[in-house]
């Protein structure tokens, strides 16, 4: 372990290893400081440049990047709160700097290896703030909140925007605001930290690794996001069934003892999911059979059962809808502040439309989700492309971006992954491991393991 320090040391000597360090430590901060390391991390990769002159690539990801900022942007003309939608739109474009460094620092297989070890030890540590909180929470039976409240109460004094701010029962925050973003922010990142587990070869790391990757998961657990339980149920079966020929065993007995040592909260809250798919289908049947009648869809959703949290996302998602239908093309503008003034009108004191399509949908309408989808299309046709590499780094590298995909979407489904400027940032750089992953383990797309038996061909016949 000294060893690995000491490298570690040494290669905090080097421009490239520190810039993207401040893109992974970005989720240890509260938001405003976000800004401030994306700066710092910008001057580094300017020096690496600099020590190593190469033309800077934007792929196909950061024109699509490009091209939301730049609707965002535009969205500024006829939204109904100028101010938050150009906020919104400079805070993309600001960010896109987080694309261009990951997508032009991570030039070798070295690099996305200590960039993953980076991305892992932020995740650890993170949800080992959010195992002491439960903890805390558990024995003084109040919420400790999050660990920045103290600054973000004296910060957001002197911000020209609103903010909720609700107690949240024995659920950990972590660094984050609420529970919500926490569960938001590791759904995203333990693809990777998984990932990670299984390229890693340096024994000294390897416990490391895999006690980073337990504190992620209890993290997600800890939150009592029932989103965030469903896309980790996803990656846990994802992770089984690809071990079956080389460490099912292994992986099954993590999975089960992690099983076994869960809080009896923690199981409630998981089997609660059930209660929300069948109230869910009962409230999806019944405004099916009423169309046409003269049922409102608010007594479809009281007369099913559903615990408050299910009703009031069903009452969001009508809501939604129907807004959406009235201006299809280019919706109402960029941030959050758009469709809290749309619920209000309806009687609900929510800021967003709790799903990723919908809330896309109503800030910039079809234009904006095509965008997205692109975004989408291209990210899980690079990780199908590094999968078809066998098994190997670029395999599990693939299978991290392809399950971000999916658990991304999955969670997106009853929340919005872009409420703020750490989960926005986050997404980026995960964006920019994509577009760079398929130049550092491919050659022009044929796997690297080809790529070097043609060139052992060439010599041997040279």
């Amino acid at each position: 372990m000294k060893a690995n320090l000491y490298e570690l040391g040494q290669d905090l000597k080097h421009p490239y290893q520190r810039a993207l360090l401040l893109i992974a430590a970005i989720p240890l901060f509260p938001e405003y400081i976000s800004f401030f390391l994306v700066i710092a991390a910008a001057v580094f990769a300017l020096q690496d440049l600099r020590q190593n002159p190469r033309e800077i690539r934007i792929g196909f990801i950061g024109k699509a990047l490009l091209a939301y900022a730049g609707y965002m942007t535009l969205s500024c003309i006829y939204s109904s709160n100028r101010l938050q939608s150009a906020a919104i739109a400079i805070m993309w474009w600001f960010f896109f700097v987080v694309y261009l460094i990951v997508a032009n620092l991570l030039t070798d297989t070295d690099r996305v290896d200590g960039f993953l070890l980076c991305i892992t030890a932020v995740a650890g540590i993170v949800g080992l703030i959010a195992c002491i909180q439960y903890r805390l929470n558990f024995f003084l039976e109040s919420n400790t909140g999050s660990t920045w409240d103290w600054l973000d109460q004296i910060v957001f004094r002197h911000i020209p925007f609103k903010f909720t701010q609700l107690d949240y029962y024995l659920r950990a925050y972590s660094t984050f605001p609420n529970p919500n973003m926490l569960a938001q922010y590791l759904v995203m990142v333990a693809p990777f930290v998984a990932c990670f587990n299984f390229i890693e070869r340096r024994e000294s790391l390897r416990m490391f690794s895999r006690i980073c990757l337990f504190l992620t998961f209890a993290g997600i657990l800890f939150s009592f996001s029932r989103g965030g339980y469903i896309a980790l149920i996803v990656l846990a079966m994802g992770l089984i069934l690809l071990n079956l020929r080389h460490r099912f065993a292994a992986v099954s007995l993590y999975v089960i003892s992690a099983i076994l040592f869960l809080p009896e909260e923690v199981i409630n809250r998981l089997f609660s999911i059930r209660g929300g798919i069948t109230s869910s289908g009962i409230i999806a049947d019944g405004v099916i059979d009423s169309i046409g009648g003269s049922i409102t869809t608010s007594e479809i959703i009281n007369n099913s059962g559903a615990e408050f949290a299910v009703g009031d996302r069903w009452r969001m998602w009508f809501e939604s809808i129907t807004c959406f239908l009235e201006r299809p093309l280019f919706g109402y503008g960029a941030g959050t502040d758009t469709t809290w003034a749309l619920f209000e009108q309806a009687g609900l004191s929510f800021p967003h439309a709790h799903n990723i399509v919908l809330q896309i949908l109503l800030e910039g309408g079809i234009i904006a989700l095509a965008i997205m989808a692109l975004l989408g299309f291209k990210t899980v046709k690079n990780a199908i492309e590094l999968m078809r590499n066998g098994y190997s780094a670029s395999f599990w590298v693939g299978f991290a971006i392809l399950s971000f995909a999916v658990c991304f979407l999955l969670h997106g489904m009853v929340d919005y992954p872009l409420t703020t400027p750490r989960l926005v940032c986050c997404f980026i750089t995960i964006l920019g491991i994509a577009e760079q992953s398929v130049r550092v383990f491919t050659a022009r797309g044929i796997s690297v393991r080809r790529h070097i038996r043609s060139r052992l061909k060439k010599r041997k016949s040279a």
